[in-house]
């Protein structure tokens, strides 16, 4: 049984795919890479709300649809995620932000897509 490979670095990946922002402003505390998926986190000092607005607009500038965000497991009652999809393009944005005492922490999700030729 195989269950792929985790990396994991502390700068945003050189690769992310346009429709991936990071927040303006916000402060890198790591990325990871789970095979098929994507994962990067990080802080800043916005607002939950701010920060989902921000994911909205971006996604729907992008071509993304706000679909039903699947439950996370053990998430805080204060913690807020959005999911961003593209059924099209298999293209696929989770956004979850936990609030902190000084702002928030974000974490975005979204699968790898193929490479040209791969």
């Amino acid at each position: 049984m195989s269950f792929g490979c985790i990396k994991m670095d502390k700068t945003p990946p050189k690769d992310m795919p346009a429709y991936v922002k990071l927040y303006p402003g916000s402060t890198q505390v790591m990325n990871m890479n789970l095979g098929g998926m994507e994962a990067d986190a990080f802080t800043t000092t916005a607002s939950a709300d701010d920060i989902l607005t921000f994911y909205r607009t971006q996604g729907a500038a992008d071509g993304l649809s706000e679909t039903a965000a699947p439950q996370q497991a053990g998430a805080a009652a204060g913690d807020k995620q959005l999911a961003l999809t593209d059924a099209a393009t298999g293209r696929m944005l989770i956004v979850v932000v936990k609030p902190q005492t000084s702002g928030s922490m974000v974490s975005l999700t979204w699968k790898v897509q193929p490479k040209a030729g791969s």
